[in-house]
């Protein structure tokens, strides 16, 4: 999502419906500076976007970020715990059927979700094949 400024002018709402509110701390604390973000930018949790797969197959959700693009997956882990989320994967081969050998892609493969509460994450290639990976809301008892 690009970054925009929101622009609030003589403690007016901005033109988006954003609010500032400010306070000078009245001599007991630093001057305090409060944002009420309109519906457009309020922070959304994490969730479920509409799934098009590319024309071989593949699909990552486009609110995932690419967390440097490195082999190691803790970064990646510890933002998914932050977002209270619960992951679920496994390689295509792990099923109890096999990829046509001229599907280079996944374009054959439709994983089912494990259940109606998780949500896809991705669909892509690794080293040892087609992987995807779902997510629910981690369940508090």
């Amino acid at each position: 999502m690009p970054e925009e400024n929101i622009v609030f002018v003589n403690d007016k709402p901005a033109d988006c419906g954003c609010r500032l509110s400010f306070s000078d701390g009245q001599g007991h604390y630093s001057n305090v500076y409060r944002v009420t973000p309109c519906t457009a930018h309020e922070r959304k949790p994490f969730g479920p976007v509409e799934v098009k797969r590319d024309k071989d197959g593949w699909w990552y959700h486009p609110s995932i970020s690419n967390f440097g693009e490195g082999e190691d997956p803790a970064p990646y882990y510890a933002w998914a715990k932050e977002q209270g989320l619960e992951l679920k994967d496994w390689h295509s081969g792990d099923e109890t059927y096999d990829l046509p050998d001229e599907d280079a892609a996944c374009t054959a493969w439709n994983p089912e979700s494990p259940g109606p509460e998780w949500f896809l994450m991705g669909i892509f290639d690794t080293d040892d094949g087609p992987y995807v990976q779902w997510a629910r809301r981690e369940v508090t008892p």
